[in-house]
């Protein structure tokens, strides 16, 4: 979004955590500022030096969009930010279990009760605009804007690289956090359910269940651990499906992606699956290995229906260009600048 906001004329400055030490890039009407993160309490980066830049810089902004009600960036920053100017974006809600589950409820009102005096709010989903408006943001201040790809980008990158060859008859492919939210020891549980299929999984990503995963995981699941956006598009092109067993999803953009490219998808039944992409993916039950097996057996069978109405649809709706001006036209609604 700063690479197409740049492109329209605008400046756009970032500040963002890394565990890397801080640095400043500006290239293309773009700077990014990194600061090094000191602790990730609820995997939530912390930064403290953050909100004191940010205090400096927003004297002489137009707009801040904030990232999430959640994260400990916007909580720190937010009481320096012009409130008639201020934008904040909802990206699905946490998901915790146990007593991270207890300080994450209490963490998410103690944050909308301090957030919503923002101008505008910014929901992926129907689903996101109601909670919004149950924990008191009143529905005049949300605007519903999905998430999106850089279509273009995307196709460009595939044209560039051959596919990643298969190891199995039917090769499946995961990109994401291993974290609990995402269902990932199900899919495991469920895969060793059908194991009379020859099913492989490439798992691409990291995070605090990776163990645990491991031991659940036969020896057709390959761990390719984290890998650059970029890298993955061999990866889409070798597969024969992307899929997400998520328990809570906010708006999976490795879902567009992978329409983007072509590559067919099988979603965990949850509301917000069905919500966003009824008519572009299979769908199956967590826990019900036989649900997993029709929805393999329905791709064995050709998707390309599927599969050209998901290119359709992410073109239309939920590339960067679309989705881009609809971003600006609600800047320019709370400032009263033309973009």
């Amino acid at each position: 979004m700063a690479q197409y906001l740049a492109g329209r004329g605008h400046h756009v400055t970032v500040l963002t955590t890394s565990p890397s030490p801080n640095e400043e890039v500006s290239t293309d009407g773009i700077t990014v500022i990194r600061f090094r993160v000191l602790a990730e309490p609820l995997r939530n980066p912390l930064s403290p030096k953050l909100p004191l830049v940010f205090r400096k810089l927003v004297r002489d902004v137009d707009v801040v969009h904030l990232h999430s009600p959640y994260t400990f960036t916007t909580l720190l920053s937010y009481p320096f930010s012009p409130k008639d100017r201020t934008v904040i974006t909802l990206h699905g809600r946490a998901y915790y279990t146990g007593l991270a589950k207890l300080l994450a409820k209490i963490h998410e009102r103690l944050s909308f009760l301090l957030l919503r005096g923002a101008s505008r709010f910014i929901a992926l989903t129907e689903l996101d605009a109601s909670y919004m408006e149950s924990m008191g943001v009143p529905s005049s201040r949300i605007e519903i804007i999905p998430n999106f790809v850089d279509v273009s980008e995307l196709e460009g990158w595939s044209e560039e690289v051959d596919p990643v060859k298969k190891e199995h008859e039917i090769q499946l492919l995961y990109v994401g956090g291993l974290v609990e939210a995402k269902g990932l020891d199900q899919l495991l549980l469920d895969l060793k359910e059908i194991s009379e299929l020859d099913i492989g999984l490439w798992m691409i990503g990291s995070g605090p269940l990776e163990g645990k995963l491991r031991g659940l995981a036969s020896d057709s699941v390959k761990f390719l651990g984290r890998r650059p956006r970029r890298s993955l598009v061999p990866y889409f092109k070798g597969a024969d499906a992307l899929i997400l067993p998520s328990r809570s999803e906010g708006f999976p953009t490795v879902v567009l992606e992978a329409a983007a490219l072509g590559t067919p998808v099988i979603l965990s039944d949850i509301p917000v699956h069905r919500l966003l992409f009824s008519d572009m993916a299979l769908f199956y039950t967590p826990g019900d290995p036989r649900t997993l097996r029709r929805a393999i057996d329905r791709l064995v069978a050709g998707a390309e229906d599927l599969v050209e109405r998901a290119r359709r649809e992410v073109r239309s709706r939920y590339d960067v260009r679309v989705v881009g001006e609809r971003i600006l036209r609600l800047y320019s609604q709370i400032t009263g600048i033309d973009h």
